[in-house]
Order: C-alpha cells, then structure tokens, then sequence
C-alpha cells in the first residue's frame, strides 16, 4: 500500500508551521498550569515512588506489549509488499521507528526515515519500504477507529460526560467510525485496486486486513492500559471510557506535530477526564507515564540504534576538513550528527521552557522562570547545532554542564541525567561542528554587554531580588497569566529578549575579514578577463568585490557578503576546465564560515554545476539579446526605431564613440549628466550588479556619447567581451530635460556600431522577473514574481522595461539565481537587493 503526497516548500508554509506548535504548546502550557498550580512538583519524586513496584511493573508490561504489537504491524507489511524478513531485522526496525517518531514530533516523517534507514540496510526496497510505511499508518488508524468508535457505543452515556457531547452524537461519531473500518474489510473482500494519478494502492487479503483491525486494537488497548493502570484507584473511569479518551487525547498529540505530544496531550486528556479524575493523581500519573513509555523505549532504541549503524559500518559524507581534524569514528558520526543532537537538545530545551519549575527536595531553590529562561537558551543553541556552528557547540556544552549541576542539586536526577549524557555526547562529535570560529571577539562590544545585563537582571530579580517567589510559573504561563504583576513582566520580558540577543551571536555568521583587492590581485582578474571574459566579468572592476581563485589561478569568482549570503556575482570567469574545483571550494569555504552560497544572474550553462553542489535554481528574469547579423532597421517590425532615429537626428542629436583613452577629457561633463540623472530620480547609485560612476572605471570602457549642438545629453559604458563577439551596455545616464528619444537612439546608434565593428551580438540587459510561469505547475517564487512583474508597476517598470526591449526584436535568454532550498532564496534577494541598492529602498526608488 502505497501513499504519497506533495509538500509545499512555500515560505509561509515553512514559517506557519513553527508558529502553529508554539501556539499549541503556549496555549497548552497555559491549560496546564492552571490544572496542576496546586500540585507540588518538589513531592513529584515521592509521589512517582508511592505508585508501588507492582503499578510500575504493570505500567512497563503494557507498554512491553504494546511496543511488541507494533513489530506485528511491519510483519503484516512486509506480507502485504512480499518482502519476507526475519523478525530480528524488523523488530529492531519497528520499534527504533516507534520510540523515535513518539518522542520526536511528526511521528509519521521520522518514523518513515528511520525504517528506510533501518530496512535499506537490508535492501529493501525503496518502493516496498514506501508501501510499508503506508500500511502501518492504515493499521494504526483502524484500531484507533474501532477503540474510539466501539467505546463509545459500548456506552454512551459516560463516553459523553467523557468527551463533553451528548449522547446522540457520541452514537453517531461512534457509528461512523466503526462503519469505516467496516467499509475497509469490505473493500479487501471484493473490492478493486485504486489508482490515482499514475500510482496504484492494490487491496490487501481478507485474511490480513482483519489482522490489521484486531492488531492494531489490540496494540492501543495496551497502550492505554499503560497509563490507565498509573491512575488513581478510586479515581479511575472505566476502562473503555477511559480507552477513548485516550485515542483522542493521542491523535491530538500526533496531528500537533509537537515532540512527543508533548503538552497537547496532556491538555486533551486533561480537557476529557480532567472532572473526574484528581489534578494530583493525575499529574503523577502522566508523568509516570511518559517515562515509562518514551523516556525508556527512546534509551533503548537509542543504544539499539547505534549498534546497528556500528555494525552496518556507514561512513558519512562529510568534508575532508573534518577527516583531517580528527573526526570522531564514521560509526558514531553516522548515528550522532548534529541535526539528531540538535533534535535532543532542542527537546530538552521545550521540556525546560514548558515546565520550568524542576521537581525534586529543593536543595537548591531554582525558580520557573530561569529554568524556562535556560529552556529558550537550549532552543537557539540547537540551531546553531543544525548549522554545525563550533560557537553553538560550545554555548550548549557550557549550558547543559550547567543544567546538569543545577537540576542534580535541585534534585531532578531524570533532567539531570538527560542533559549530561547529552553533555557527554556532545565531546566526541567537536570536529562535527566546523563552521565559524569557536571564539570571536565582538565587533560591537554592546550586544553581548546588553544581553548579559539583561539577563542577569532577570535572574538576580527572579533569584536574589526578593521577588522571586512572587512568579511560580513557565515563563510563557507567567506570561499570559493575569496574576503576574507588571514589573515581574517586564523582568521576564527582559530576560527573554537578552537570550534572544545572545542566541543571535551565536547563531550569526562569520563573515570573513573585509577584502581590499591589491594591485596583484586585480592585475591577475585583469589577465583573466582580458582572455575569457564575458561582458558582465568587467563588473570585477567595480570596485566593491572580493575573488575567490582556482587553485590554478585562471579562473574565479567574484562575489560579496551580505548577511548571512556569499553573493557570487555571475557565472566563473576563466578556463572552463577549472570551473568545478572553483565552484565547490567557494562552497566549501561558505560552508566553513556558517554562510549561504548564492550564486545571482546565472546562465543554465552551469546548471548540473551548481546543482552537484546541493543549490537549487530560481529564474531570475530573461536577457534581451538582439544577434547583429539579423538586424535591420528595414521592414514593418522596426517602423518604430526608424521613426525615433529619424526624429532624434532632425533634434540635432548625434552620436559619439569615443576609445578609452579618450574618455579623460570629458569626465567632467559626464559628471554633471551624471549627478543630474541621480538627482532627478532622488536615488544614488547602484552598486554590485551595475556600474556606477566612478571615473577610473568609466575611463576603462569604450563610452558612446549623445551630443545636442555639442552639448552632452547621454552617455553609456560599453562592455566588450574577451572573445569580440559581444557588447553590453552598462552604464547609463541621460540628463532630464533632454529630449525622450535619447536612450533609443543610444541604443540603435550603439547595435549599429557593434555591428559594422565585426560583433555577432548585443545585450540590452536583463528584465527582471520576465518569463516566471503563474499555472499550477508554477513554483511558489514564480507565483509571486509574476504577480510582481504584471501588478507591480507602482513600484518598478518591469512590463514596460519588457517592452521597451522587445522592441529590438531580441532573442531571450534565462537568468537564474542559485541557492540552497527553502527559506533561503528570499533571505538571499534580500540581501542581494541589499548589495546593489543599499536596501530594498534604494532598489525601489532605483
């Protein structure tokens, strides 16, 4: 049985998701402490004890049952894909999926990845491992169905003050669902394959169909009974009513997508049984609970885990660099990389921010507040883990040996124990976290001297100030919680913010230190230029890049840094042959300081290139080529030129090339048009991607100046490329009360010259966010930047710029920009907007 179905990678939809689970987890944080405000947890650890060894030891038999059903549903898959295993390989690999996808969030992702992780070790097929992850979430909604639905038409009554509906709607919700499960044995009876865009999901065997529905019931009746058994004696419903609020309580958990349902389903159960069950007992029970069935199946499958990758032997791919820095073994690299350490740390992280107050016999007296201050700590530094950020591994280690001290003296052995060995396993993996510099010294000394104060204000004020005891809550509980008095507020807020500014240290990038380009350098990037280059290569000269050479010398990059974004400036520029070593060292490099490879205004000539290199390519818009040897001003289609060239010579304009010897003598009065053009349009000159007026640039180029009765009115750069074979206009600039043909009898005066001078083309330039698709095939950047090119004239001239140039009857050619995926490619035309405009004001206002 096969599933599929398409992710958006839109950037709302990767922001909405966040907000979503912390909208869930405040709301639940909130539901929570409001239950247990009257519930010591500083008794939590007698209460867990005075459960007795016989409710344990029943609690940890559910849940040994339950874990054991679950290897059933992948011997039933495996039946079903006719795949035939023995029960040591797919037990491991049910239950390292379960223990992980129940602690981790998004059960169902992580538990499909660590079954193909697990069964691909065994060749299983991708095809079957997918077919098998479709089934074991078929027959875990079956049971949940026949619990949820048998339970409460078993009685109604009860089931209703459960789940606060009335009767005749629990009949009919019930019914419902059994009638679905009833209409799925149906169906593996004599029913037909479905098939749905190209994919087919055939029916399963009669015989196997009614084992998944009695298996999976089975499976969460134990998993129920795991929790129910923790409960008060006195206080317990029964078992079935009980059962169904317990399934709801865990879809909710599950659909949350939060770590574990950590928070939610406690909320829904609370919400479902919460009048007829004691806050106390309750509390304790849950609790007791989720250690019993995730805290001790993770451990375990954990150490399962990695015996498994040791054995398997798996060398991880990684950079050389780490190699020869003394990387830990492939074998515990391969199971310990940074994004699983950032997962547990970040877990961890949640716990501390949603619980705050630690249990245990208050040796040392912590309050909530900086236990969730030291939680929203955790939280960023595990980014800065993902980002494998050397900073990041030393602010966690620091943070964790310190957790560990606090919780083990307040008490809290299981915090206490988790935070160490995360501690511990932090040590070997070092060499893993290689981005940026371990230590830096801070080029503005205020940040880290705000973020310090403030949040020691808050911890002195919490701690030492005397009103300590006034907030007894999370901080996200004290918060929202109308009892917390106005200047406990605005402590916590402090404190927050000044985590918030130390966690943006970390998890800032290091830019490298500023470039000047020496006489050397440019002499070699003339060399190059002069013999490969393209016309946009003599943007090398502009003045405001660095390079990145081949390790030969005949080729490189130009590029810039903004923000987190390395902005590489064009395709390479040099000998082909050296294209990919240049590529992917600057990449490498990138990757070495925690940055963002963007590589912008690409042609597809390098695409497999940049794409070999993990970035992904957006359009960008389409480039007016006009190709000289079919170009005429003869014919209907270019009536339009001939008429303006005809006005503008009867205006008295004529046109000028002048070498770049020559240009010296008239730079002051290319100044005034210059200066002029900027004032009219209340903007200042654009940078990176375009020539500004400098005079030691514009004396480097062939320049074309239109003259009115010898007075200069426009001016343009000409860029000629290396091969002879191409021109481009750069630099332009025309004074505002000249006459209106100006520009387009610049720019037939220029496609004549360069053709009568042996060229085979022209370049008009790009026209940004010309050609991006809008049908449902469209990718989320091509949506929005058509619906920028044709309702964004406000702001720019992208349909008329567009016109202008296909007036020339041009030949169009794509540019790309090149970026990692998701959330990155708007991060980077920020910051190239940033790089040419100085801001996306300046781009604007052009």
């Amino acid at each position: 049985m096969s599933s599929s179905s398409r992710r958006s990678t839109s950037p709302a939809r990767h922001l909405l998701a966040p907000l979503l689970v912390a909208g869930l987890l405040a709301a639940a944080a909130v539901l929570l402490h409001r239950t247990f405000r009257h519930h010591s947890w500083a008794e939590l650890g007698g209460d867990l004890l005075a459960l007795g060894p016989g409710t344990a030891l029943a609690a940890l038999g559910a849940t040994a049952v339950s874990y054991l059903a679950m290897t059933g549903y992948d011997a039933l898959a495996l039946r079903y894909v006719g795949h035939p295993l023995p029960y040591r390989r797919y037990g491991l690999a049910s239950f390292v999926a379960t223990a992980f996808g129940n602690n981790l969030g998004a059960s169902a992702v992580v538990g499909a990845a660590l079954r193909a992780r697990v069964y691909s070790s065994w060749r299983v097929p991708g095809s079957a491992i997918t077919r098998i992850v479709g089934f074991n979430l078929v027959t875990l909604v079956l049971g949940a169905a026949v619990l949820a639905g048998g339970g409460m038409l078993h009685d109604p009554l009860k089931a209703g003050r459960a789940l606060h509906l009335h009767g005749a709607a629990v009949l009919v919700l019930g019914s419902l669902l059994l009638v679905s499960v009833a209409g799925y044995l149906l169906w593996a009876c004599a029913g037909r394959p479905i098939g749905w865009r190209g994919r087919r999901v055939d029916r399963p065997s009669p015989g196997l169909a009614v084992a998944q529905v009695v298996l999976s019931t089975f499976e969460w009746l134990t998993m129920a009974a795991a929790l129910h058994v923790l409960l008060p004696a006195e206080d317990r419903l029964p078992f079935l009513a009980f059962a169904v609020a317990f399934s709801i309580a865990t879809v909710a958990g599950l659909v949350s997508g939060v770590p574990g349902g950590l928070g939610v389903f406690e909320t829904a159960l609370v919400v479902l049984i919460g009048p007829t069950t004691s806050p106390a007992g309750l509390a304790v029970a849950l609790v007791a609970y989720r250690l019993c069935y995730f805290v001790l199946p993770l451990l375990l499958a954990t150490v399962l885990l990695v015996v498994h990758e040791a054995r398997r032997g798996v060398t991880a791919p990684g950079p050389a660099r780490t190699a020869a820095a003394g990387a830990p073994p492939a074998r515990i690299s391969s199971v310990l990389t940074p994004s699983v350490l950032a997962l547990s740390v970040a877990g961890t992280g949640v716990f501390m921010l949603m619980v705050g107050d630690l249990p245990g016999p208050r040796a040392l007296d912590v309050s909530a507040v900086t236990i969730s201050l030291a939680g929203l700590s955790a939280l960023l530094t595990a980014r800065g883990l993902h980002r494998r950020l050397r900073r990041a591994w030393a602010g966690t280690l620091a943070l964790l040996a310190g957790v560990t001290a606090i919780a083990a003296a307040h008490g809290d052995l299981v915090l206490s124990a988790v935070t160490a060995v995360l501690a511990l396993l932090l040590v070997p993996t070092r060499s893993a976290f290689y981005r940026g510099p371990l230590f830096a010294r801070p080029r503005n000394p205020a940040w880290p001297i705000t973020a310090t104060v403030l949040v020691g204000a808050a911890v002195w004020w919490h701690e030492f100030g005397g009103a300590g005891g006034a907030v007894d809550a999370p901080l996200l509980v004290a918060s929202f919680s109308g009892d917390t008095p106005g200047a406990d507020r605005l402590v916590m807020a402090a404190g927050a913010v000044g985590v918030l500014i130390g966690g943006r240290r970390i998890l800032t990038s290091a830019a490298p230190d500023p470039q000047a380009a020496c006489e050397q350098v440019m002499a070699r990037v003339s060399a190059v230029v002069a013999r490969w280059g393209r016309c946009t290569s003599h943007l090398a000269f502009t003045g405001d890049k660095r390079f990145h050479f081949s390790p030969g010398g005949t080729a490189f990059l130009m590029y810039q840094v903004e923000g987190r974004s390395w902005v590489v400036m064009g395709d390479p520029v040099g000998d082909p042959a050296e294209f990919r070593g240049l590529v992917r060292g600057f990449v490498e490099e990138v990757d070495r300081h925690g940055g963002r490879p963007v590589f912008y205004n690409v042609l597809p000539d390098h695409a497999d290139l940049y794409r070999e290199c993990g970035l992904s390519l957006a359009k960008l818009g389409e480039e007016a080529v006009v190709p000289l040897a079919e170009f005429t001003l003869a014919g209907r289609a270019r009536t339009n030129l001939r008429t303006c060239r005809n006005k503008s010579q009867r205006l008295g304009l004529s046109v000028e090339f002048v070498a770049p010897e020559d240009v010296a003598p008239l730079l002051p009065a290319l100044r005034e048009v210059s200066d002029a053009w900027l004032a009219q349009r209340n903007g200042k000159e654009k940078r990176f991607s375009l020539g500004a007026f400098d005079e030691e640039y514009v004396s480097r180029f062939p320049l074309v100046v239109v003259r009115q009765e010898e007075r200069i009115t426009a001016f343009a750069t000409l860029w000629v490329g290396g091969d002879g074979r191409e021109v481009q206009v750069d630099l332009m600039r025309r004074l505002p009360d000249g006459p209106n043909t100006v520009m387009t009898f610049l720019f037939v005066e220029c496609i004549l010259w360069a053709g009568e001078n042996g060229f085979s083309s022209f370049s008009l330039g790009v026209a940004p966010l010309s050609g991006l698709r809008s049908g449902a095939a469209a990718s989320s950047w091509d949506r929005v930047g058509h619906l920028l090119w044709s309702r964004g004239e406000r702001f720019y001239n992208f349909r008329g710029l567009r016109t202008f140039k296909q007036g020339f009857t041009p030949r169009w050619r794509t540019r790309y920009v090149a970026t990692p995926g998701g959330l990155a490619l708007p991060n980077a035309v920020v910051d190239v907007a940033t790089l040419i405009g100085g801001g996306i004001r300046g781009v604007v206002r052009g």
